[in-house]
């Protein structure tokens, strides 16, 4: 009987009701928006990683972490070679493949922009990695003099397949090197990281270049199994630390790129913050609806008390309509979320053309396509619906205080 009643006061004042789970709706609406937003771009970025940037784990020299982006080539393993030959013994490994980073300047015509060197393996490298499927013109690494460059860095630079580019970059030894390079390649990733600020040479070019014969600034080591289960990754690289038996640190591609996911989880967890922030204000108007209808049933409720119904029941049937209403505008916001995010996951939203003038030095792509969450979006439902049936206790409360001799006196 509770519930009856529940379910017809509960829509006795309809434009009220619907108002507040609309406001409750939007809420929700506005969560799922974000979580999906915000799933798919970390999603995509850690792709990005492992497509173009690190593999799974990558063994550095001991101490060169901090340095790793910035000054690569201060420490270098210098025996790549047998290291990577130790690394491809275990059954962990799929792949052991070396790099090797360098800073330089590109200069064309007086036009000098700073970018960052990667000496690859042109054999290697395609067993772990997707740079040699985006060549946009021209050909990938072939022989030794190959000159592969971004396309944005291209753009910037002026320069096109054929042309011709200085690269200056400081050797091991300290003494600064200049050489010149035909443009054989230009490469367009969904990384604009590898896109605005890099170029691609061969890896034994590269060790001629800053003096490094036979010595690498990385080595990507390729495992099977889900790149998210990052106490598997640090359990297979204890292993390998122990085969390849020298000053070495085996970091996994989250670590590597902490940086980047610390200030994207900050971000995120303020959008969270703000939706979060957006249902409780709309779940206030659960309690501003119940009080008013309180205040307008004070007769019914002393009619209520007078016929029998106890303190406890009339408590019960007030958070029962609280419910009913978080529950169907809970409902309606996940169904209202969800189309509205779908387009988002179907088709995404290219920002490239609004992003132009922003070098975003980061592994990202500025085509966003979202990603639905069901956990968060089970989570948003039952969030929302029971902080709508704790926000209906204080009204209930304030409902059985009211005395039914003092009720049906406003009858």
């Amino acid at each position: 009987m509770l519930a009856r009643l529940a379910w017809r006061n509960t829509f006795r004042h309809t434009r009220r009701t619907l108002i507040t789970a609309l406001a409750i709706a939007a809420g929700i609406t506005f969560l799922i928006l974000f979580d999906t937003l915000y799933g798919g771009m970390k999603a995509q970025s850690v792709r990005l990683i492992l497509d173009y940037e690190n593999s799974k784990l990558v063994l550095l020299p001991e101490g060169n972490f901090s340095d790793y982006r910035f000054n690569p080539v201060d420490n270098l393993i210098e025996d790549s070679r047998v290291v990577v030959s130790r690394l491809d013994q275990n059954p962990h490994v799929s792949t052991a493949v070396p790099r090797l980073r360098f800073n330089a300047t590109v200069n064309v015509a007086g036009n000098e922009l700073i970018a960052m060197g990667i000496g690859i393996d042109p054999e290697l490298d395609p067993e772990v990695f997707r740079l040699d499927t985006e060549i946009a013109e021209g050909s990938f690494l072939e022989t030794e003099g190959d000159f592969v460059i971004g396309s944005g860095l291209a753009g910037d630079l002026g320069v096109a397949v054929g042309d011709l580019v200085m690269v200056t970059t400081k050797t091991k030894r300290g003494f600064w090197e200049l050489r010149q390079y035909e443009v054989t390649g230009i490469v367009t990733t969904s990384n604009v990281l590898i896109n605005n600020n890099t170029f691609l040479i061969t890896l034994k070019d590269a060790q001629n270049l800053i003096e490094a014969s036979g010595a690498v600034s990385e080595i990507n080591i390729s495992v099977p199994g889900n790149p998210k289960d990052t106490e598997r990754l640090k359990e297979i690289s204890d292993g390998l630390l122990a085969d390849v038996d020298g000053n070495y640190e085996i970091y996994t591609w989250q670590e590597m790129n902490a940086g980047y996911f610390d200030a994207f989880e900050s971000e995120q967890s303020v959008a969270y913050v703000l939706a979060l922030i957006i249902i409780v204000i709309a779940l206030v108007g659960i309690v501003n609806t119940m009080l008013l209808s309180i205040y307008e049933r004070i007769p019914e409720l002393g009619t209520m008390r007078a016929i029998g119904f106890t303190a406890s029941q009339i408590r019960w049937l007030l958070i029962m309509e609280g419910a009913v209403i978080g529950f169907f505008a809970s409902l309606a916001g996940v169904v209202l979320g969800t189309l509205t995010s779908y387009p988002l996951v179907r088709y995404g939203i290219d920002f490239t053309s609004y992003t132009e003038a922003i070098d975003f030095n980061w592994p990202f792509d500025y085509h966003i396509y979202g990603r639905f969450s069901p956990v968060n979006i089970v989570f948003a439902f039952l969030f929302s619906w029971i902080v709508s049936v704790l926000a209906s206790i204080i009204p209930a409360r304030k409902a059985t205080r009211i005395e039914p001799s003092q009720a049906l006196r406003s009858v």
